[in-house]
């Protein structure tokens, strides 16, 4: 059976990754989602929000631990 998380993290697929603390874009932006499992991404927050992962290049597409442990042979994930 198909891991439901790749189709989801498609556009990811061969991404060079690095690992960052979540920093939000811009001060009206408040929270980011990892592109496989949609874990929430926050600099501050619930205790289930993340606050560390795989970023890409342009530090908008972002991946949780567990997703990049899971997935990254599957995805083609490089980290810099």
């Amino acid at each position: 059976m198909t891991d439901w998380r790749i189709d989801n993290a498609k556009w990811t697929r061969g991404a060079v990754l690095r690992l960052a603390k979540y920093s939000r874009p811009r001060e009206d932006w408040d929270h980011d989602h990892c592109e496989g499992c949609w874990a929430k991404f926050m600099e501050s927050g619930p205790p289930d929000a993340l606050t560390q992962g795989y970023v890409t290049k342009d530090n908008h597409r972002w991946i949780c631990p567990q997703c990049f442990r899971d997935l990254k042979d599957e995805m083609g994930w490089k980290l810099l």
